[in-house]
């Protein structure tokens, strides 16, 4: 139940994500390339946050059932990765139609070579943001340890203040996440990079600097310095 919460939110950004990039495609997209290569589908470039829709509505059933039906005959070592794997799943294929419009479609019927540099340049960042999404969802999770999370001589030396700053993190990484696809989108619509280099150092900055700062400032706040 704990990780289609996670995966809830994922697909909420996916679903921006995908309206905000449907103001940018024509109105018209094709939809399906049949064996031969030749695109034999179209639809209006509205179709495309429809698709996104259907993990969000996967999720929000498969919440509802976890809430009605009783705990004990859930089966949840199965359902519980089976649902989200099923979603993200789905949520991976919504981007199809996407990258067949721009790969297919261009005012002049050609797309230029900076413009896939951009479409490239976009589907990183997604994925960065989606990594980001993936590690705040674990980072409460993480007991102290010598390998994994937010290590600090601060965290290391208190155990408060490792809960503190990887519950901080856990915020951190998601706004971080959400951060990257509004600069990654807004790289896609002006076709200017500087939005991703922007996008990527408040990521940075949010992930890495601001719990490492904090657990400073707590460690010394607990031990009256």
């Amino acid at each position: 139940m704990k990780i289609i919460k996670f995966v809830f939110p994922l697909v909420v950004l996916n679903l921006i994500a995908l309206i905000l990039v449907s103001f940018g495609l024509p109105d018209i997209v094709p939809i399906h390339i049949n064996l031969d290569g030749a695109v034999d589908g179209f639809a209006s470039k509205w179709y495309i946050p429809i698709i996104g829709m259907i993990p969000i509505f996967i999720a929000i059933i498969y919440i509802i059932y976890c809430y009605t039906v009783d705990e004990i005959n859930l089966n949840k070592n199965i359902e519980d990765k089976l649902i989200p794997a099923v979603t993200i799943l789905v949520m991976v294929f919504s981007w199809i139609p996407v990258f067949l419009a721009l790969a297919l479609t261009n005012i002049n019927g050609v797309i230029s070579q900076n413009f896939l540099i951009v479409e490239i340049s976009v589907f990183i960042s997604i994925i960065l943001a989606i990594f980001f999404v993936i590690v705040a969802h674990y980072m409460e999770d993480i007991k102290p340890n010598n390998y994994l999370g937010i290590r600090t001589p601060w965290t290391l030396k208190n155990d408060l203040v490792w809960e503190k700053t990887h519950r901080l993190g856990s915020y951190t990484f998601m706004i971080a996440g959400f951060i990257l696809i509004v600069y990654g989108l807004a790289t896609f619509i002006s076709e200017n990079f500087i939005y991703l280099g922007i996008g990527l150092f408040i990521a940075i900055f949010l992930a890495a600097f601001i719990p490492i700062i904090y657990s400073y400032y707590e460690f010394k706040k607990l031990n009256g310095y």
